[in-house]
């Protein structure tokens, strides 16, 4: 959830409902949970369970930002998605894989394209999504500087635009 719960803020505000979040971190946990303090907390997703988040109703979108130190340019010795941290995607994907929801939506920093983007990408497919990367930068959003993050957006392939499991329009 990164601490203060940018993620829930931006889907709060675009008329999203999150219902669960996960950080291991002990601050970061209580930080979040300051700010949001109705949405059900985890803290590890290496031992979250699909079956207890099945418990919290309908899923539409899995999002979240894995940790960027082993992609990031600032570690020329990073392992990219076979870093301990980084490599936290694939327990999301795991999850996406277990619960399926319509969307996924990852952000990284722009190492993790030359540091397993792709199988980020191959292993959101094989699992049926219908994946476009972008990358989209603070100065996008009119903020004075440049802050480019990669973005990994999936919807689940088959399922047709229109209104969602909530009721809302895709967006």
């Amino acid at each position: 959830c990164g601490a203060a719960g940018g993620w829930t803020l931006g889907l709060h505000r675009a008329g999203w409902t999150t219902v669960a979040a996960c950080e291991v971190d002990p601050w970061r946990r209580s930080v979040f949970q300051r700010n949001w303090p109705e949405v059900v907390m985890f803290d590890d997703v290496r031992t979250l369970d699909s079956r207890v988040l099945a418990g919290l109703g309908p899923i539409d979108a899995i999002v979240g930002s894995p940790p960027c130190q082993d992609a990031s340019a600032a570690n020329a010795k990073g392992k990219g998605v076979d870093g301990e941290r980084t490599g936290l995607f694939f327990d999301a994907v795991r999850l996406v894989r277990e619960v399926r929801p319509r969307w996924v939506c990852f952000e990284n920093v722009p190492g993790l394209r030359a540091r397993g983007y792709d199988r980020v990408h191959d292993a959101l497919e094989a699992a049926g999504y219908a994946v476009r990367p972008l990358v989209v930068g603070a100065w996008h959003a009119g903020a004075p500087h440049k802050r480019n993050r990669v973005w990994i957006v999936a919807n689940l392939s088959g399922v047709g635009r229109g209104q969602g499991r909530t009721g809302r329009p895709d967006p």
